[in-house]
């Protein structure tokens, strides 16, 4: 007799169906897992991922830098933390909106935070489907609160027509592992369509920080790993950002903080052990505001 499967990822006839994953966004999975780990929710999620596509560039950039996982893992425990300060901290509607998403289990993490008057959407132009698919069994009560919609957020359009259903209250945009891959004039057209959606808006914006800004003896690691990335995903170049190119780019009206590696790294341990100084870092966040 055949074997039987079903989707979502469930063990069913004795076979585990996970859902594939794109190679660079299971890498980012694979590093994150240490953050994961105390999280069974999350984990359970993983589960139903078939991660093996990231594990050869997995090996390859963790022979460049063997602790590189730090470096998500504080960007994941800042971002998640900065956006749990701005829901608690609205009165209000409040609309989570996750930009490229792909396959990232954040609407997870802060599913405790999700109500009728606190709404998730991710978009990505790939695996939404499958994503708002595995919802109802993971996290059945709060599933109506997340949206997985599949559009292209450079098409001003798109990105309008999916996000037109109704009042966003405060938008928390949030652009992680995202903005090093899209021009700077492609970003220009993003904030400007995000800009009009709502008054109350706040970007969590991560980036890649120029060669310039980055400590001599660090440069190697980010320039082995990122210029790999570029080549293997076909892109002519990767888009940087200093502070200061952020406060430009950002539409009117928006305050904007800034954070380096050595910040997240000591609200995340308490220590700076592998990011001693701000200029030993290559990623960092940009927070923006708009009342």
């Amino acid at each position: 007799m055949g074997q039987t499967f079903e989707w979502e990822g469930r063990e069913v006839a004795g076979v585990q169906v996970r859902h594939p994953v794109s190679d660079t966004a299971a890498l980012v999975m694979l590093w994150a897992n240490q953050y994961y780990q105390h999280n069974p929710l999350i984990m359970a999620y993983l589960q139903r991922l078939d991660l093996e596509s990231g594990r050869s560039l997995f090996e390859h950039y963790n022979g460049i830098c063997p602790w590189y996982s730090e470096v998500i893992i504080n960007r994941k425990h800042f971002i998640s933390n900065t956006v749990k300060s701005m829901v608690n901290s609205t009165r209000g509607k409040v609309t989570i909106l996750n930009l490229g998403a792909g396959f990232s289990p954040l609407a997870l993490e802060l599913s405790d935070l999700l109500t009728p008057n606190c709404l998730f959407i991710e978009i990505d132009e790939n695996g939404m489907d499958q994503k708002q698919a595995l919802y109802p069994d993971l996290v059945p009560d709060r599933c109506g609160f997340i949206s997985s919609i599949k559009a292209d957020i450079t098409d001003g359009p798109s990105l309008e027509h999916a996000l037109s259903h109704d009042n966003a209250g405060h938008l928390i945009v949030i652009m992680e592992g995202l903005t090093y891959y899209i021009s700077r004039e492609g970003m220009d057209g993003v904030l400007s369509n995000l800009s009009g959606i709502a008054r109350e808006q706040s970007i969590v914006f991560e980036h890649l920080k120029p060669c310039r800004l980055i400590r001599e003896e660090r440069r190697s690691i980010p320039g082995r790993i990122f210029s790999h990335v570029r080549d293997y995903t076909s892109l002519d170049r990767m888009t940087t950002y200093s502070e200061g190119e952020i406060r430009a780019i950002l539409p009117a009206g928006f305050t904007c903080s800034y954070y380096d590696m050595d910040e997240m790294e000591k609200r995340r341990t308490g220590a700076c052990t592998y990011f001693a100084t701000p200029d030993s870092g290559w990623l960092s966040v940009s927070v923006a505001v708009r009342d």
